[in-house]
C-alpha cells in the first residue's frame, strides 16, 4: 500500500485537473527529479514536475512569484500557477500551468550560441525577478522557510535558511 500525503490544493484549481493516480501513472515508476507535459485530448494542459528532491516551499514560492509576475500585463515572463502538491512515497508532485512557448535551449544556434534576441529577453525576465521584493521581515529562501536549493551549491542547498 503507498503513502500519499496531499499538500496543496489551489482553492481555484481547474475542473479537468487530472486525478493524482493517473498522475503517478504518467510519471512512471521511477522518481527522478523531472517534468512532463500532461496532455487532455492532445492539448498541452498541465505541467508536472516531480522527485524525490522537490519540497513543499519551492511550490509554495512559485505560486507565490507567479501571482505577483503574472498579475503585471507588461511581465517580461509567465510563471506558472501551481494547482496541487501531493507526495506518494518519497516522490513529490507539483502539478502546475502550462505555459506554451519556447526556451532558450530549444532555440540553440547551430554552433551552440544563443540567439542575440533570446539574451535581451533573459536579461529581462532576470531583471524583473530580481526585482520582487521579500516581504518585510523575512529573508531570502522558500515561501514558508527552509534552505534555498540550487545548483549553485557546493551540496544543492544553503548552508541557512
Amino acid at each position: 500500500m503507498s503513502v500519499e500525503q496531499l499538500e496543496y490544493y489551489a482553492a481555484d484549481a481547474p475542473a479537468d485537473l487530472p486525478p493524482r493516480e493517473r498522475i503517478v501513472q504518467r510519471c512512471g515508476t521511477g522518481c527522478f527529479q523531472n517534468g512532463i507535459c500532461f496532455k487532455i485530448e492532445g492539448i498541452p494542459r498541465f505541467w508536472i514536475k516531480y522527485g524525490t528532491d522537490i519540497t513543499l516551499g519551492e511550490a509554495h514560492t512559485q505560486d507565490q512569484v507567479a501571482q505577483i509576475v503574472n498579475a503585471d500585463p507588461t511581465s517580461a515572463v509567465r510563471v506558472p500557477k501551481v494547482y496541487l502538491v501531493f507526495s506518494r512515497e518519497r516522490c513529490r508532485y507539483i502539478i502546475m500551468e502550462y505555459v506554451a512557448g519556447d526556451t532558450v535551449a530549444s532555440r540553440r544556434l547551430s554552433d551552440g550560441k544563443y540567439v542575440k534576441d533570446d539574451l535581451a529577453a533573459v536579461a529581462a525576465a532576470v531583471k524583473q525577478l530580481i526585482s520582487i521584493r521579500v516581504p518585510a521581515g523575512a529573508s531570502p529562501g522558500h515561501v514558508g522557510g527552509g534552505p534555498i536549493g540550487h545548483d549553485f551549491f557546493l551540496d544543492g542547498q544553503s548552508s541557512c535558511e
